[in-house]
């Protein structure tokens, strides 16, 4: 049986691992990406260097093809994730199951952070923070100038966005005198945001609110038949991660599962507020970090997800939720040359 995996993370090293290790000599995985040296190609089977094709229905097209002709079983894709869910029946004619969520219409209102959070909002006012919306460069000042009297610090980003890669935090202490050892990170002045965002066209809005100071909660799920798998992870610092099966936060996504009604792993983003724990954005895909949630709880969500997806029911075992446990936040191995 063939599993295709296109352009994730290099994480996805350590999914194609938890899969195999379910069902040793079972299944060929085959890899796919843009760079030759993606991780995960040294856990492959197979390899191919995707072509430069952007996201679109040229490169849906690229895929169904590619399916067809390699004979892939099961896709598990990231790249052009919820472009790829409106394909899900041709998929299925060419005999590929998609890992995606049967409905296009959750997986692109997912895609959209204003549009999750306003569909989220009208169902549990407490889950969503306090944002604004900008499609203008004047809103994108509006909104700053509303936020700021009434927190510490502003944030933005796209409402369209993964990996936190266009997240800003507007901080100006980062100029005071003596700052020599403070690192920006994804930190900038207000005055450096400014000369960003005038440049910047809106085709997709800004996302403004206030920047939560609490603890970020990273939450792994997966519907199955014996019930939820819910692992709260709570992220401590840069070298470990706390696995604690909060109530708060187990309801919260149970809720959220209900609604959503996907049958692929998902991961819901939390933060907390100093009050209560806020939602941040949910992926309706195997998130980076599973692999520390399995390697805490001993449940392998990617083996679970698979033989899901072709039919086939795994057991699974609560772990004890009464113990906090530590994991160490192992990334992926660094590939040697020669």
């Amino acid at each position: 049986m063939r599993i295709w995996f296109n352009q994730w993370f290099s994480t996805a090293y350590h999914l194609i691992e938890l899969m195999r290790a379910g069902s040793p000599g079972r299944f060929t995985f085959v890899g796919s990406s843009a760079n030759p040296d993606a991780l995960y190609r040294l856990v492959s089977d197979e390899w191919h260097t995707e072509p430069p094709i952007p996201v679109s229905e040229a490169y849906a097209e690229y895929c169904l093809e590619f399916c067809k002709a390699q004979k892939i079983d099961v896709f598990f894709p990231r790249r052009g994730l919820t472009l790829l869910s409106r394909y899900r029946e041709e998929f299925l004619a060419a005999g590929t199951k998609l890992a995606v969520g049967k409905d296009f219409r959750i997986m692109r209102l997912l895609d959209d952070k204003a549009a999750t959070y306003a569909f989220f909002e009208a169902r549990d006012e407490s889950l969503v923070p306090a944002h604004l919306i900008a499609g203008t460069y004047e809103e994108f000042l509006a909104a700053y100038e509303t936020l700021r009297p009434h927190c510490a610090r502003v944030c933005c980003k796209l409402t369209k966005d993964e990996g936190a890669e266009t997240f800003r935090v507007i901080d100006d202490t980062l100029l005071a005198a003596g700052s020599v050892r403070r690192k920006p990170g994804m930190k900038l002045t207000w005055d450096m945001m400014r000369t960003i965002v005038r440049g910047y066209d809106f085709s997709v809005p800004f996302m403004v609110m206030p920047y939560l100071e609490g603890q970020e909660i990273s939450v792994d799920c997966l519907a199955t038949p014996q019930g939820p798998i819910i692992i709260p992870r709570f992220k401590t610092n840069h070298r470990y991660s706390e696995i604690r099966f909060d109530e708060e936060i187990v309801e919260k996504c149970r809720r959220m599962m209900e609604i959503l009604q996907i049958e692929v792993p998902i991961n819901i983003q939390f933060k907390g507020d100093g009050k209560k724990y806020c939602l941040l954005e949910i992926n309706p895909r195997m998130s980076g970090g599973l692999q520390l949630s399995c390697l805490a709880t001993g449940i392998n969500v990617p083996d679970i997800a698979l033989h899901q997806l072709i039919g086939e029911e795994r057991p699974w075992q609560q772990p004890d939720r009464s113990k906090i446990c530590r994991v160490a936040n192992l990334e992926t191995p660094k590939r040697l040359k020669g």
